[in-house]
């Protein structure tokens, strides 16, 4: 019995290995775990590690991710929700990310743009909402009697006004980044700031401090991205 028991601990142990949700079976390790309480635990850790490795690509996506994230994870602790649902909303949340290149392209921006458009589209929306949401989760979160307000899998839209303008200023840090080894160079940066201040300011939708700060923002993205 001691020998079983072991070699069970150790296949177990096995199983929940630390895994990617960028693995082409991923959904196969998680639906191999003994348990809804392991699948949602080794789900969180992909979705953690995910969010930290590609936080300084796109900020306030990853930075939302982040709070969608916690907040299933608060949900669980908390025994409002259960393993199973908390595994459908992990899924959900990983979906995201597994759909973010493809989701910006079919609205017609590059990866660089749609991470300016996340950084302008100011939204104040429930935890667990996001413009990448129900990609590749069709009907998540309803018919099963749990649905709730704020749950992962939220509306899926652009703002249109914020799309162009991420486009334009995309053209903006273009320009600049065409000058040799511009990451270093503190003037071609405050030269790029001002100029995402002179593409946004017209619109009058922020005061001249959130100016500064979306400019300082978006140079820093450009900078952290030039690498990539």
């Amino acid at each position: 019995k001691k020998l079983i028991d072991e070699r069970i601990s150790a296949q177990v142990r096995e199983m929940m290995k630390p895994v990617s949700i960028l693995d082409a079976d991923f959904e196969k390790k998680i639906a191999g775990l003994p348990s809804d309480e392991a699948r949602a635990s080794v789900m969180e850790h992909a979705i953690r590690a995910q969010i930290h490795e590609r936080l300084g690509e796109n900020p306030a996506f990853f930075e939302r991710l982040s709070e969608q994230l916690a907040w299933v994870i608060g949900e669980l602790r908390n025994r409002l929700i259960d393993s199973a649902v908390a595994c459908r909303r992990l899924a959900e949340v990983a979906q995201q990310i597994l759909r973010l290149d493809d989701f910006a392209a079919e609205h017609g921006l590059s990866p660089l743009a749609f991470a300016v458009y996340e950084l302008l589209d100011d939204r104040s929306e429930e935890p667990g909402s996001s413009v990448v949401a129900g990609a590749g989760s069709a009907g998540a979160g309803s018919g099963d009697g749990e649905a709730g307000e704020g749950e992962t899998g939220g509306r899926a839209r652009i703002d249109e006004e914020a799309k162009w303008a991420a486009l334009e200023i995309e053209s903006v840090v273009e320009r600049h980044r065409a000058v040799v080894d511009w990451q270093s160079n503190l003037e071609v940066q405050r030269q790029m700031r001002r100029d995402v201040k002179r593409e946004l300011r017209p619109s009058g939708a922020h005061t001249e401090e959130q100016l500064d700060k979306l400019a300082a923002r978006v140079v820093e993205l450009a900078r952290r991205r030039s690498g990539r």
